[in-house]
């Protein structure tokens, strides 16, 4: 009786400790009093070097949704392209100008106008008219003594400077993004997730999907014809069939096929560079958890899912081949020592990161 009295006290102390614990927990991450701010510095760069590609990259994107995560960078990039546009004139009156629209001038109060769907005069993505991002970012700091948001860090604080210089001097690689910032860390599945995005944006080419925007106006020979047509084209393809040509086939697994729609939550914008970094605590550990795409433009086999769509591109002798905007996937978690240089590597990319401690990295709880 005793030796069960003596197992029901160690339960209970045991739950009141996790309880302490629980309750420890949500304080320090509800409280900014209590949060632990450490400093983040990020590299990225494309490799230049041509590597013999040891993985067998598929050519489907593999999507990275955004919607939940933190975006230090659509602010600092979108007021950088606000400062050079305000600099700009006014733009002419359409009657006065014969209905030819200068693009190189800015709107009364554009930034203003109520973004209807449909309508073709409202204003695009912010980050929309940027063609590429800056490499260094140079934020505006902050007192984490006061601060109840992370943000930016100016870039004196970029230690891996000779890094970059030193890639780019080489020619081994081509800096993409380089910036610092200020956070506060949780646990896992507390903090949240941050986006990086760089280099070239893509979206006047393709969605975020890779296809490229343009598409090529097909007759569908089969629906919409009249019944002679009908019969006509059913003939050729039949011709196709005899000879050899094969205008159906099996869909291939490989091959991406253009959805009708992207879900949402995922980017707006296709950028060279994009993902999310996850910055979190195990203990006293800290975990960087990367997940990116690296966007090259190239060119993939035409591919339909239906027996009309397929009978169409055979009859308009439409190119096999289209634009694609390919990507290439990295993921992967690691635990790291603050202050040391821990570095990312990739055949098409590397990530190179150093986090580092500030006065209030130290548990305060």
């Amino acid at each position: 009786m005793a030796l069960a009295h003596r197992g029901l006290k160690s339960i209970l102390g045991l739950t009141t400790a996790l309880m302490a614990l629980v309750s420890f927990s949500a304080a320090a991450q509800s409280d900014k009093d209590y949060w632990r701010w450490f400093e983040v510095e990020v590299l990225v760069f494309k490799q230049t070097t041509s590597q013999q590609l040891s993985e067998d990259f598929s050519l489907a994107l593999h999507p990275i949704a955004v919607d939940h995560s933190r975006n230090l960078l659509t602010s600092y990039f979108s007021q950088k392209n606000r400062a050079l546009r305000s600099a700009l004139p006014f733009c002419v009156e359409l009657a006065k100008q014969n209905w030819q629209i200068d693009i190189a001038c800015q709107y009364e109060n554009e930034d203003q106008w109520i973004p209807i769907a449909g309508n073709p005069l409202a204003p695009g993505h912010a980050l929309a008219e940027l063609n590429s991002t800056e490499v260094i970012v140079d934020g505006p700091g902050g007192n984490i003594e006061t601060a109840s948001q992370p943000f930016l860090m100016p870039k004196n604080v970029l230690e891996l400077s000779p890094i970059r210089s030193q890639l780019k001097a080489t020619g081994q690689a081509e800096p993409l993004l380089h910036l610092a910032w200020r956070q506060p860390v949780f646990t896992r599945g507390v903090g949240k997730k941050y986006r990086l995005f760089a280099g070239k944006n893509y979206s006047d080419e393709f969605f975020y999907n890779g296809f490229p925007r343009e598409q090529e106006n097909l007759r569908t020979p089969l629906s919409s014809a009249s019944e002679q047509q009908r019969m006509a084209n059913i003939q050729s393809l039949l011709n196709m069939i005899e000879t050899g040509s094969e205008p159906f086939s099996a869909l291939n697994s490989e091959t991406p096929i253009r959805p009708p729609l992207m879900a949402a939550g995922y980017p707006e914008l296709a950028w060279q560079f994009d993902g999310l970094m996850h910055i979190f605590l195990v203990g006293n550990y800290l975990h960087i958890d990367g997940e990116f795409n690296l966007r090259e433009p190239d060119r993939i086999k035409r591919a339909v899912n239906d027996i009309e769509a397929q009978a169409s591109l055979a009859l308009n002798n439409s190119s096999e081949d289209i634009p694609y905007l390919r990507s290439y996937y990295f993921s992967q978690l690691r635990r790291v020592i603050s202050h040391e240089t821990h570095y990312f590597d990739h055949p098409k990319m590397g990530v190179v990161v150093q986090i580092r401690r500030t006065d209030l990295s130290a548990p305060r709880y």
